[in-house]
């Protein structure tokens, strides 16, 4: 792990909001050891809410491989009863996508206007359901290290670049990297000049009182249905527990981080969109290469 001095995406100057613990599933997949703590730090400058130490390029493919594998699936059960595979199947349900990609379709045609968008690419998509008919008449593509093959009507990709995308789509993904500014870069470099990006993360509080209750639930259902995790889970810092989403955004911080990329922020906002847990909010920006 890095442990970072300044903010990740601007440079400023951060302070520790809260003591925080790495969760189970995360201390085993990727180091194999039990849960230990790191801080939840807040740039004074931009707003960004992120965990330090960051994980490394090695400790985030150690997580990401075969991701939601039959594998990946065991050992998060093991220590997270809670996570069933039902519960993981709900995550891709058909009609969550058909919600998801409605909203972002209508989303995209405020913005986009006549502009011809022939090739879509979805970058980090997994099977790439979510570009599967966003746009009528573009093309569908997905790129994604996991190696997940490409659902029915979206084709795979190895090399972004070559895609030449009209319209580049990146959601669900900037919450679970460490060094997003680089992720950024590498997605604007797949684009063409003139190109859209499209950007878009979980708008989520570390301190919400819904989701601090959700981890109390979690924390004490998996101290009753895995009694040798207790010791290490009952502490205060599991209520700030670092998961996959080791950032939190706002439109502050994510138009930041564009600013910050060789591109030009288009619009920004926020929009509401149908989960497994009920309704939740999306931070969004679009960025013209």
């Amino acid at each position: 792990m890095t442990t970072v001095t300044e903010c990740v995406i601007c440079g400023g100057a951060i302070r520790t909001r809260r003591q925080a613990l790495v969760a189970p599933f995360l201390a085993k997949r990727i180091w194999g050891r039990k849960p230990f703590q790191v801080k939840l730090v807040e740039c004074q400058t931009c707003g960004f809410l992120f965990y330090n130490p960051r994980m490394n390029p090695e400790e985030e493919g150690r997580l990401y491989a075969n991701y939601r594998s039959q594998e990946y699936l065991k050992m998060r059960h093991d220590v997270e009863p809670w996570y069933t595979r039902k519960f993981n199947a709900s995550l891709a349900a058909p009609a969550l996508y058909d919600s998801r990609r409605k909203t972002l379709s209508q989303l995209l045609q405020q913005y986009v206007g006549s502009r011809k968008i022939g090739r879509i690419l979805d970058y980090g998509g997994d099977g790439g359901l979510l570009v599967k008919g966003l746009i009528e008449g573009a093309a569908p593509f997905v790129y994604d290290i996991s190696g997940a093959p490409a659902v029915e009507g979206v084709s795979s990709t190895t090399d972004p670049k070559r895609c030449q995308a009209d319209l580049i789509i990146n959601s669900n993904v900037l919450e679970h990297v460490s060094f997003p500014r680089n992720l950024v870069n590498e997605i604007l470099d797949s684009a063409p000049s003139g190109g859209l990006v499209f950007l878009e993360a979980p708008s989520e509080s570390p301190f919400g009182t819904t989701r601090i209750a959700r981890r109390i639930a979690q924390v004490g259902w998996t101290c009753m249905a895995r009694p040798a995790l207790a010791p290490s889970v009952l502490r205060p810092a599991s209520l700030y527990m670092m998961h996959e989403h080791v950032n939190y955004y706002t439109e502050p911080s994510l138009t930041e981080l564009v600013r910050r990329s060789n591109c030009t922020l288009v619009n920004a906002g926020y929009y509401d969109v149908d989960s497994p847990f009920g309704s939740a909010t999306m931070v969004w920006a679009l960025a013209a290469r």
